[in-house]
């Protein structure tokens, strides 16, 4: 297989002969780079504000899904918040032993466990919240409201 620098054809758009834009885009430039950068920004700035909560992202992921969705099992919580069952499970132990979940039998099925949050749970995430919800109008700050409803709307795309 010939590499892109030695395949043959026209000269592209951006003036490099011959080569397949999609591979021979600069790294700093390709979409994977571009993310990678934006969740090394975006990671930073959302441990910088969990900092005062001594919370870490996985921590405030498990504890904003259980906010907005209520009571769930410990694997339907990972799955909503994309996390493995083992790392889940270490999660939600810590946050039980903080006090900040409660965790019980399922009534309708004895063999699943649900968990949900406790008192101080729910005031640490509404605590946190703002301070959430001000890292993320930083990060998106250089856009307008149309610009970030749309990259909302991509990203869940690209999530799917």
């Amino acid at each position: 297989m010939a590499l892109p620098t030695e395949m043959a054809g026209t000269d592209s758009a951006d003036g490099r002969e011959g080569c397949d834009v999609a591979l021979c885009t600069v790294p700093a430039e390709s979409i994977h780079s571009r993310i990678r950068r934006v969740h090394q920004r975006a990671t930073a700035m959302l441990s910088e504000a969990l900092t005062a909560f001594n919370l870490t992202a996985p921590q405030w992921a498990a504890l904003a899904a259980l906010h907005q969705h209520g009571p769930m099992s410990q694997i339907d919580l990972g799955r909503s918040i994309a996390m493995d069952p083992a790392t889940m499970q270490g999660v939600v132990v810590r946050l039980i032993d903080r006090g900040y979940l409660l965790r019980s039998p399922d009534s309708l099925d004895r063999r699943r466990n649900l968990v949900r949050l406790a008192d101080s749970g729910r005031r640490v995430v509404e605590a946190a919240g703002p301070a959430i919800a001000q890292a993320e109008a930083e990060l998106t700050g250089r856009l307008s409201a149309d610009d970030r409803t749309r990259l909302a709307e991509l990203l869940a795309r690209l999530c799917a």
